[in-house]
C-alpha cells in the first residue's frame, strides 16, 4: 500500500526531539516494516539549524511556508508588536494560508501519480488531506491526537476559537477513518458527528527494538554525572499538564531517608528554569540532573537506571485525552512506574500489578509510592518485568501498523469497488 503522511503542524519539526516527532517517524517506520511504501511530507524538518536531526524515516517531502504567506505573517506581526500587544492572530493566519498553498501543492503532485491512502496527523486549520483526498476520491485516515480547538484554546490560546472549531469538526466528519490515541478522544470525535464505525481507538506504543529491558551501565550514570545512588526520573516536556512541579517537593520529602537518592530531569521545555530554581531553593541541585532533549536512541539506557519512573500529571480542567509516550516507553524498559491515576494511564497501568497509581496531584500519595518502590527491590522488579511484558504484548508501533494496514487496506477495496 502506497501511503501519503502528512504532518502540516509547523509546531513539529518533524526530525526533531519532541514527542509528536519521534511519533510519526515511529509510526512510519513501523508501517515500512510493514511492507507499505510511504511518503512523509511536512513543513518543518528541524527546530533550530544548530539541532541535530533524526534519520528521515521514509521519503520525503519537505513544504514549507511559501513567500507569500511568510510575507502576510510578517507584515501582521509588525502591526501586532506596533501596537504593543500579545496576540496569536499571527500564528493562527499562518496556519491558515499553509493550510490553503499546501492543498494546491500536493494536488500538483500527486494528481497524476497518487497514493493509495492519505494519513493525515490531525492539527488545527489542517484541512489539505481531507481536500486532496476529496479531489482525488482516496481514503482519507486522519490520526487524533487531542482534541484540535480545546487544546488550542486551552493551552495556547487563540482569537479564532470558532473557525478553529469549526475547522476540526469539518475534517473529522469527512474522514473515512478517525484514529484516536483514547477513548476519550473516540467520544470526543462521535460528539462532533463521526459515525461511531469510523472511529478506532490506537494507543501510543513504543519501538520494541530500541526500548526494551536491559542492565543498568556505569558508563551511563558516568556520561550524565549520575551517583551510584537510587533514580527517580521523569522524561517528557517540562510544562505545565505534564505535572512537573511536584518533582521538587517530593524529592526534598524523599531526600533525607535516602542518603544517595537523586533525580533525573529528561527534556526540555518553558518550567525548566523554574525548576532549577525551586530545586536550587530547597537545597536539592546538587541532587539533581537536567540532561535537556536528548534523542529517542539515548532515552532506552538513562530508563534502564531508573529506580522508578514518574508520570504525575494534574487533573486537568476537562477530560484527559492524553496517551502519553513516557507511560509506555517506561513500561517497555521494565522501570517500576508511579503515576498519576486517570484517563488512560488508568487503564494501561493497572494499580500493584503494573506499576503503582496515584491520586492526581496528591503529594503524599507519590511520596508513598515511591518510598515503596525505594525500599522494596522486589516489588520494582515484580512492577517492572509485568509492565515489560504488558507492553511488548499490547502497546507498540507496529500493532498500530498493522491495524493501520488493515482498515486501509479495507477503506482501498471499497474504493475501488466504487469506481
Amino acid at each position: 500500500m502506497r501511503v501519503l503522511y502528512i504532518c502540516a503542524d509547523l509546531g513539529i519539526p518533524v526530525l526533531g526531539s519532541k514527542g509528536a516527532a519521534t511519533h510519526v517517524r515511529n509510526l512510519i517506520a513501523a508501517l515500512r516494516r510493514a511492507g507499505h511504501k510511504v511518503v512523509l511530507t511536512a513543513p518543518v524538518l528541524a527546530k533550530s539549524h544548530w539541532e541535530e536531526p533524526a534519520r528521515p524515516p521514509s521519503q520525503m517531502l519537505t513544504l514549507p511556508p511559501g513567500t507569500a504567506t511568510v510575507n502576510a505573517v510578517a507584515s501582521l506581526k509588525e502591526s501586532v508588536a506596533r501596537l504593543g500587544v500579545t496576540s496569536s492572530l499571527p500564528s493562527e493566519v499562518r496556519r491558515l494560508l499553509y493550510d490553503q498553498e499546501l492543498f494546491g501543492k500536493l494536488l500538483r503532485r500527486f494528481k497524476n501519480d497518487a497514493p493509495d491512502v492519505i494519513y493525515e496527523r490531525g492539527s488545527i486549520f489542517a484541512t489539505a488531506g481531507a481536500r486532496l483526498a476529496g479531489e482525488l476520491s482516496l481514503p482519507f485516515l486522519l490520526e487524533l491526537n487531542a482534541p484540535l480547538s480545546l487544546e488550542q484554546s486551552t493551552y495556547r490560546g487563540g482569537g479564532l476559537k470558532d473557525l478553529a472549531a469549526q475547522a476540526e469538526k469539518w475534517v473529522l466528519t469527512r474522514a473515512d477513518a478517525v484514529l484516536t490515541v483514547s477513548a476519550p478522544l473516540k467520544d470526543h470525535a462521535a460528539s462532533l458527528g463521526v459515525p461511531v464505525e469510523r472511529i478506532h481507538v490506537l494507543p501510543n506504543g513504543v519501538d520494541s527494538a530500541l526500548f526494551s529491558p536491559g542492565p543498568a551501565r556505569a558508563a551511563t550514570r558516568a556520561r550524565w554525572g549520575l551517583g551510584e545512588g537510587p533514580l527517580l526520573g521523569f522524561v517528557g516536556g517540562l510544562r505545565p499538564w505534564h505535572g512537573v512541579e511536584l518533582l521538587p517537593a517530593l524529592l526534598e520529602r524523599l531526600a533525607p531517608r535516602y542518603e544517595k537518592l537523586q533525580l533525573v530531569i529528561v527534556g526540555d521545555g518553558p518550567l525548566k528554569e523554574a525548576l532549577r530554581l525551586n530545586l536550587s531553593e530547597r537545597g536539592l541541585a546538587s541532587r539533581t540532573v537536567f540532561t535537556g532533549a536528548v534523542p529517542q536512541e539515548e532515552v532506552p539506557p538513562l530508563l534502564r537506571e531508573l529506580t522508578a519512573a514518574l508520570a504525575p500529571y494534574p487533573r486537568p480542567e476537562h477530560d484527559f485525552y492524553f496517551s502519553p509516550l513516557k507511560i509506555f516507553e517506561y513500561m517497555a524498559c521494565g522501570v517500576a512506574i508511579v503515576a498519576s491515576s486517570l484517563g488512560q494511564i488508568a487503564e494501561v497501568v493497572r494499580d500493584d500489578e503494573t506499576g503503582l497509581l496515584c491520586p492526581p496531584g496528591d503529594l503524599e500519595a507519590f511520596e508513598a509510592a515511591c518510598d515503596r518502590l525505594l525500599s522494596e527491590p522486589p516489588l520494582r522488579c515484580r512492577l517492572g518485568e509485568a509492565a515489560a511484558r504488558e507492553a511488548m504484548d499490547r502497546y507498540t508501533w507496529d500493532s498500530n501498523a498493522a491495524r493501520i494496514g488493515e482498515i486501509g487496506a479495507g477503506l482501498s477495496d471499497l474504493f475501488s469497488r466504487r469506481t
